[in-house]
Parts: structure tokens; sequence; C-alpha cells
């Protein structure tokens, strides 16, 4: 992984699996909450997914969520890099813990097609 910008700690237990809840929420496989945060520089999307503890609202279905640039699914693969539905592939930049408040930041970004 490449150097982070920020203070914190490197975390090596990264999350399984992201799945959309809603419009602006994916929750993991501890069901803890991951808000996105959408930056496109240079023709390279990316995602910051930053761990936040929040009052969760009803789930919504795919249809529901609508058209978006990120996916509706995050797997981690072996080699540290998530496969959406979509079946493209995301790197894994940085995934670092804050050393003030504990809170979890994870930065993904999209992979170009092979």
């Amino acid at each position: 992984m490449a150097e982070c910008p920020l203070r914190g700690e490197e975390v090596t237990d990264h999350p399984d699996r992201l799945w959309a809840w809603d419009k602006f929420v994916y929750l993991d496989e501890k069901q803890r909450a991951w808000l996105p945060l959408t930056i496109e520089i240079e023709d390279r999307l990316r995602v910051l997914l930053r761990q936040e503890d929040i009052l969760l609202g009803n789930p919504m279905t795919p249809s529901q969520i609508g058209p978006s640039l990120l996916p509706i699914l995050w797997q981690l693969y072996p080699d540290g890099r998530y496969r959406s539905s979509d079946s493209s592939f995301w790197r894994l930049v940085y995934h670092i813990k804050a050393s003030i408040d504990g809170v979890e930041d994870m930065l993904l970004e999209l992979l170009p097609d092979d």
C-alpha cells in the first residue's frame, strides 16, 4: 500500500465485504457503517470510506438506490484488492485508524480494465 498522507496507524484487518445499505451508507460483515466520499482526480475514480457509528435507517434495494458511480457490493480478494458487484477491481490505497479518535478511513481506487 502507498504511504498515507494522514497520521494514524495502518490497519491490516480490512472488511471482507461492504454492502450498500442505502445511498450513502455501506455495511461490513461486522455491521459497521462506512460512509463513502467519491473523489475523481485526473480521470481516476476514488472513494474514501470512513467508518462511523450512525443510526441506520431502513435498508434500500438496488433499484431504490438507483444509478451510482459506486457499486452495490465490494468483496475483498486475497491479493488485497476489492472486486465490486460490476466485476471491476479496486486497489486498496490505504486503511488507517486515527490515533486520536479511533476513526477508520479506507481509500479505494478504481483500477483500469485490463
